[in-house]
């Protein structure tokens, strides 16, 4: 009675937990961003990765439209250049066209002579104006004559449209047909737009990316234009559809494959839903723990949580195998559970090394899986025995037979010669390709390389910033961080003219500092002399008397108004540039200064200059990545070697013998050289993948060590033992064997590292393992 109590109470605790999981992971969102894989550990860090995450550069979609004739091209890119803006998604739509809504034209003509960085002295007097009214002239002969007409009354000089200029070309201005932006060899009218929401927000670009593919349908149609489109936004979404459809098919395939495996060797469908309820349970749990801790699960550990497919089956396939007649369930697993209860312990010993707070994406997979292995194994011990019948069995086990004694002989020379000899393999491949670690989290991008390519054919033709390069620049205020902005400017202006880079942006060439619009009104001629100045420029020229007070009035307005902050542009689309490159935060405010053309990032970087009052950082995003990457695994290293001590005292502590914990540890070691061995052999330099992959091969190796290791009185324990490990290597070659074919850098480096390391780590602690227990048992006899 006290029995069945006790296993109703089993069966309602894991429902209930299973069920407020169920829904803790269905509302957990999921994003696909690999700059979790960035360690935060220093000022630079965090700059990078602000950057990385929501700078500028990650705004900005490019739009390239191809086919047809040019004249087609041109006209849809003005009608999508019109349309775009209406979605609401979108800060910035640029074609070329030097097209502002009257608002903002009105904005930047009210305050021209404060903004335009060609005010100076020198522009006001008699012999400038005379040659600016002259060149008004030709103008109002052109087509656009009709806007330069508007204008013409109260800025002569053309500060707006100077201004205008800058507004629109940013970086640099592309070639021009037709009045729009084109590919310098005319195959692509093209646009640049900037949306409001970060390239990380992807549920935004998202929309985004609909939004220009709807407007281009309704612009297309009829004709045979083509869209191609890149940015960070379009190539994250791109990615995250990729790892979704692929997480789909992989995990699809692993989960009928597991079915198969179990039917095929235990002839019995319950087995199925057995061992299924651990790997729910640890999925569900993982899951759940990563929602509670993080706020949100990253799309590589969703994809990652296939590897306790392979794992957490392990657990009740030794229940399976090792049941026999005349046995409670309950007793079989008590006598599995010191050798479970271990290799338990040393996986969880060997994930520690992925809990660092200065990486929060490796942190993610570490919490996943350890918590994942706790309700396995906990789903193992304590859940199947109160679903099954005291005495059940799997009906028809195919169990070994006597060729299973002849697969057990020991053998200890040939474990030594296959330890050694992949040992010098590992130590030859390591002195002839000295580049072990890939340290370079672009090679695990899932865009493909023809859409990448894309992306820098679209950016060299805008003139866009490159995602890599930029200066960000702290500073107490806004005014200090434009004022040595500017500074900043004047130094690269120098750096340009070397060849160095070939342009850049900052928030100080659309709002000046407000020492610099006091130095342009210091600048602006008295009423008086403006006006003497005004009439001698006027001589013999056509223009009606009078027609130019407006700008007399402007000039004189000017010099008195206050300068233009970043407060006097909000609500605009002004605005929004501004904002994008000069932003406050929690230790003052940053200044983003992105480079385009970089041919020298380590000159530029050498002698960037700094101010009192300011910190300007040069970073090369891909080379800091990197750095930081590096150091981080160099510490995590570190605490593998400290993890590697504690599980070695932990399996003394539970063996209780030397010998037997040399027996269970030695098998595992011996496959990770084979492992590391092959990959280098393959071709492959190592990421933090296949590190997080060689845990997962640790925690399994060292399962097969201790279950081969076990002492076994009779043929038939031998012989089931066997049974169970068969499987578990089998089931485990087939999941990561699926993840070896995957056309995710990532997830394949997971596969093929998992893959090769259980295979080697199987024939090692069954060639090692048994000879060192062998003479222990015989010993203890």
């Amino acid at each position: 009675m006290m029995q069945n109590l006790l296993g109703n109470g089993i069966r309602l605790i894991w429902l209930l937990a299973a069920l407020g999981c169920s829904w803790i992971v269905f509302t957990t969102p999921v994003v696909a961003d690999l700059t979790l894989f960035v360690p935060r550990a220093d000022p630079v860090a965090e700059l990078l990765l602000k950057q990385l995450r929501s700078g500028p550069t990650t705004r900005l979609i490019l739009i390239g439209l191809s086919g047809d004739e040019e004249n087609v091209r041109a006209d849809a890119s003005q009608q999508l250049a019109l349309r775009l803006p209406a979605s609401g998604r979108f800060s910035r739509v640029e074609n070329g066209a030097d097209v502002l809504p009257d608002t903002e034209l009105a904005l930047l003509y009210t305050h021209r002579y404060l903004l335009s960085p060609k005010v100076t002295s020198e522009r006001f007097t008699a012999d400038a104006l005379r040659t600016a009214l002259q060149q008004r002239l030709q103008e109002l002969a052109s087509p656009l004559a009709v806007l330069h007409k508007r204008w013409l009354p109260g800025d002569p000089t053309g500060e707006l449209f100077s201004l205008l200029q800058v507004w629109s070309t940013g970086i640099g201005a592309p070639a021009k047909r037709r009045g729009v932006w084109f590919s310098p060899d005319g195959a692509r009218a093209l646009l640049l737009v900037e949306t409001h929401a970060s390239g990380y927000d992807l549920a935004a670009q998202r929309d985004a990316v609909n939004a220009i593919r709807t407007a281009f349908a309704e612009v297309a149609a009829g004709t045979d234009l083509e869209l191609a489109m890149s940015g960070p936004g379009v190539l994250a979404t791109l990615a995250e559809d990729q790892i979704r459809a692929e997480a789909a098919v992989l995990s699809t395939l692993a989960i009928a494959a597991m079915v198969l495996i179990l039917i095929g060797v235990y002839r019995s469908a319950r087995t199925v839903w057995l061992g299924a309820l651990p790997m729910l349970s640890a999925l569900l749990t993982g899951a759940a723990a990563v929602d509670l801790l993080f706020g949100q699960m990253y799309m590589i550990t969703l994809a990652f949580s296939m590897t306790l497919l392979g794992e957490t089956l392990d657990y009740p396939t030794y229940l399976f195998s090792h049941r026999q007649a005349g046995e409670t369930v309950t007793d079989t697993l008590r006598q599995l559970w010191p050798t479970l209860r271990l290799c338990v312990a040393t996986t969880l010993l060997g994930c520690l090394a992925m809990l660092v707070g200065d990486f929060p994406g490796l942190s993610q997979l570490g919490v996943f899986t350890m918590v994942g292995i706790v309700a396995a194994v906990a789903a193992t011990r304590w859940l199947l025995p109160a679903l099954l019948p005291t005495d059940w069995t799997p009906p028809r086990p195919a169990t070994p037979g006597p060729w299973a004694d002849r697969l057990l002989k020991p053998r200890p020379k040939l474990a030594l010669a296959i330890g050694l000899g992949g040992l010098a393999l590992l130590l030859f491949l390591w002195v002839k390709a000295p580049p072990l670690w890939e340290d370079n989290l672009a090679v695990l991008s899932p865009v493909p390389r023809d859409l990448l390519q894309l992306d820098r054919q679209l950016r060299r033709a805008l003139g866009a910033p490159e995602v890599g390069h930029l200066i960000v620049m702290t500073a107490p205020d806004a005014e200090t961080a434009l004022q040595h902005g500017e500074r900043l400017a004047a130094w690269l202006d120098v750096q340009q003219a070397a060849g160095l880079l070939d342009g850049y942006d900052g928030a100080m060439r659309y709002l000046p500092s407000q020492a610099t619009q006091r130095q342009r009104q210091d600048a602006l001629p008295t009423p008086a002399i403006l006006a003497t100045r005004l009439e001698s420029a006027l001589e013999g020229l056509p223009f009606k008397p009078g027609l130019f007070a407006p700008f007399l009035d402007a000039v004189n307005t000017t010099r008195t108004a206050l300068p233009i902050t970043p407060e006097d542009l909000r609500g605009t689309l002004l605005a929004t540039r501004v904002d994008a490159l000069l932003s406050p935060d929690a230790r003052g405010w940053t200044a983003l200064l992105p480079l385009s053309g970089v041919r020298d990032p380590g000159a530029l970087a050498a002698s960037l200059p700094d101010w009192p009052d300011s910190h300007a950082y040069y970073l090369d995003l891909r080379a800091e990545t990197s750095r930081l990457v590096a150091g981080f695994r160099e510490q995590a290293l570190i605490r593998l070697g400290w993890g590697a001590l504690l599980i070695i005292g932990v399996v003394w502590i539970g063996l209780r013998s030397w010998r037997r914990t040399i027996a269970a540890l030695l098998p595992v070691w011996l496959g990770l050289i084979v492992d590391v061995a092959a990959l280098l052999a393959l071709g492959e330099r190592l990421t933090l993948f296949h590190l997080v992959s060689l845990l997962l091969v640790f925690g399994i190796g060292v399962d097969y060590g201790l279950f081969f290791s076990r002492p076994a009185v009779d043929a038939a324990a031998r012989r089931r033992t066997l049974h169970a490990l068969l499987v578990c290597c089998g089931s485990a070659l087939t999941v990561f064997g699926l993840l070896s074919v995957s056309t995710l850098p990532a997830l394949r480096a997971i596969g093929l590292t998992v893959s090769l390391g259980v295979a080697a780590s199987f024939v090692a602690a069954l060639l090692a393992a048994r000879p060192l227990s062998l003479q222990l048992f015989e010993r203890v006899k």
